[in-house]
Formats: structure tokens, C-alpha cells, sequence
């Protein structure tokens, strides 16, 4: 059992939720992992779970008026309550993902960054591979934790 997947599954637990967020590729991840945790993927617990990715507007927005490197922490400030789950995924170190990964840090999240030396491979596709199996395999474990829960 992942740290991660314990650490969401007690979020739920609490009333708190996940907030996700990466670049290019692991944009897309972020968003279908926010699929996998608030649809029935797995099992029927639905974990609230915000991609901080989208919508384009606020993005756009954001990096106008603030600049890129602060549209994922300027959003963590917003949302994120103590007790939340952030995770950030990067194959690069991008500095808006670590500035988020500070912000959420200093709010007291339970922050995670997935990155290069969290997750193996040879090339950016590769890991970016082994990261959706690994936030699959973190679903279904953090739902099973939620239902072995609700039996008890």
C-alpha cells in the first residue's frame, strides 16, 4: 500500500479532497486522474479531487496576470485547507510545480511530488507511462481503503 494512497483515503475520510496538477503530457494525467477518483473507476466511492490544470480561461489568466510559474501554487493558495492532499507531477523540475509543492507545503498539505526520481524510466514517454499506472494503482488502493473502512 502507497503512503499516497493512504494519505487520500483518509482525506476522504476527513471531509478534505486531492488537488492535482502537471505540464504537457502529465496535464492530461492530472485530469484523468481526477476522472479516476470522482468516477467509478474501481469502486463506487467518489473522491473529490480538483485538477488545477484547467479550465484554459482561469490558466490564461493566471499566467497573464501572475505569471505561469505561480498559476498552480496561486490556485493551492485558493482552494487548498489544511488536511487536503496536493500532488504535482513533473519529468523536468518545472518551477511551477515546485512552487506549488511549496505553497501546499506551507498550508500543512499533505503534499507529494511524483517526478523523475519517485517514478522509473529511460524517456519523458516512459515515465509518463509508469505514472498512470502508478496514480491507477493509487485509486483503487485508496477506494479499497475507503470501503475496507466502511465495513469495519
Amino acid at each position: 500500500m502507497h503512503s499516497l494512497s493512504i494519505e487520500i483515503a483518509e482525506a476522504y475520510k476527513r471531509g478534505n479532497k486531492v488537488l492535482i496538477c502537471g505540464n504537457g503530457g502529465l496535464c492530461a494525467e492530472a485530469e484523468h486522474f481526477q476522472a479516476e477518483l470522482m468516477g467509478k473507476y474501481g469502486r463506487d466511492i467518489f473522491i473529490p479531487c480538483i485538477s488545477l490544470t484547467g479550465p484554459s480561461a482561469l490558466i490564461t489568466a493566471l499566467a497573464n496576470d501572475i505569471g505561469y510559474e505561480w498559476v498552480f501554487a496561486h490556485q493551492v493558495e485558493t482552494f487548498g485547507q489544511t488536511g487536503d492532499v496536493f500532488i504535482g507531477m513533473t519529468t523536468s523540475a518545472s518551477k511551477n510545480i515546485v512552487a506549488a509543492y511549496h505553497v501546499a507545503d506551507g498550508k500543512c498539505l499533505h503534499s507529494f511530488i511524483i517526478d523523475r526520481r519517485t517514478i522509473e524510466g529511460d524517456t519523458v514517454g516512459e515515465i509518463q507511462n509508469n505514472i498512470i499506472k502508478f496514480l491507477h494503482q493509487v485509486a483503487l488502493e485508496a477506494k479499497e481503503l475507503c470501503v475496507e473502512d466502511a465495513v469495519r
